[in-house]
């Protein structure tokens, strides 16, 4: 997510009318959109979809690890968004915090159309313990959503999917959408991604499922709300740290958090493997990365993160280049399906490798 949007601090406060915005009484059709990758200029990795709020054409950030739609200021004309007076304050692992207020507005995304919570941002700033945060280093008329705090680059607004409740939520959910597939674009590949919304049983069929992880799976709100159980190994040391795992496509980079001890640094080009584990403990799901490359979202670090509870495994961008994922809703779990391998990119492996 912007600025390796990862773990989501949620603060949103009471709105009433808003939190009955979620259901439909009839499951919408199926839609598809594009996924759009650009680079910024540091050559990170953004994703993107075009959607409609109100009467404007946008570009928005398409983050699986945050929720809610939420939007810059000086963007919307008066008749685009309502606003009501509840409060609404979001932050990232960054350290970006946004306050403005909650809101209603009618979203356009591929072929549904619908009311949905907004968030409308006034103001931006950092939390005290990150104060050097990306939203610090460039003045609001400056500011882009997912830009690392470049100024004049990101995005003014972002479509934030997670499966969490929120007062401004999903708003996929808000429109009714109950499953959806994402297939980011690949490095090497000329034809963009896909968004899949209520795709059909043939497109669903061939997935694994996942469940989320406990705690986060019974939280209310949470960055690491749609984390998933799995360890990230080192195949030349042997070195291996399991925990929660979270799929991102807002951070082109691959973090292993709380680790007790730290392993010693993991070089760039070391091979490594992500495993993901069933409601049983069964191996569900493998890929095979590259440690360090940036067309394979795998650069790496170690660090800590008081919002997690024990190891986590912030694994970002990199399994959507070796996975189609499908997210689930009413079941609330994801889906893994091998894609084929890409001209550079992780790799699902089978029971052969």
């Amino acid at each position: 997510m912007p600025a390796r949007l990862i773990a989501v601090l949620a603060l949103a406060f009471a709105l009433p009318a808003m939190a009955q915005t979620t259901t439909a009484t009839v499951t919408p059709p199926r839609s598809e959109v594009p996924i759009r990758q650009s680079v910024l200029s540091t050559g990170a990795l953004r994703y993107s979809v075009q959607i409609r709020v109100g009467a404007r054409e946008l570009e928005a950030v398409l983050d699986t690890g945050s929720g809610g739609l939420r939007i810059l200021p000086g963007v919307l004309g008066p008749t685009d968004a309502e606003p009501t007076t509840m409060p609404e304050v979001y932050g990232y692992a960054s350290g970006s915090r946004y306050e403005g207020v909650a809101g209603r507005t009618a979203l356009t995304i591929g072929g549904l159309k619908g009311p949905v919570p907004i968030h409308l941002i006034h103001t931006i700033g950092c939390f005290a313990e990150l104060p050097n945060c990306p939203a610090a280093r460039v003045p609001i008329a400056l500011y882009g959503i997912a830009s690392d705090g470049l100024p004049r680059e990101g995005f003014k607004v972002i479509l934030g999917t997670d499966m969490s409740p929120g007062q401004v939520g999903n708003p996929l959910v808000a429109l009714g959408v109950r499953r959806w597939i994402v297939e980011l674009p690949r490095p090497g590949e000329a034809a963009p991604g896909r968004l899949i919304l209520n795709p059909t049983p043939a497109e669903t069929e061939g997935f694994t499922a996942v469940p989320l992880s406990a705690p986060y799976a019974l939280q209310r709100g949470g960055g690491l709300h749609d984390a998933l159980t799995g360890c990230l190994s080192n195949d030349a040391t042997g070195e291996r740290a399991c925990g929660a795992v979270l799929l991102d496509t807002g951070s082109p980079s691959l973090s292993l958090v709380n680790a007790r001890p730290l392993p010693a640094p993991w070089p760039d080009g070391a091979p490594a493997t992500l495993t993901l584990f069933d409601a049983e403990g069964g191996v569900a799901a493998r890929a095979a990365l590259i440690l360090g490359a940036r067309d394979q979202a795998t650069r790496f670090r170690t660090r800590e993160d008081r919002h997690a509870q024990g190891v986590a495994i912030y694994a970002g961008v990199a399994p959507y280049l070796a996975w189609s994922v499908l997210y689930d809703m009413r079941r609330q779990r994801i889906g893994l399906k091998p894609r084929p391998p890409a001209p550079a990119g992780p790799r699902a492996l089978d029971g052969r490798d």
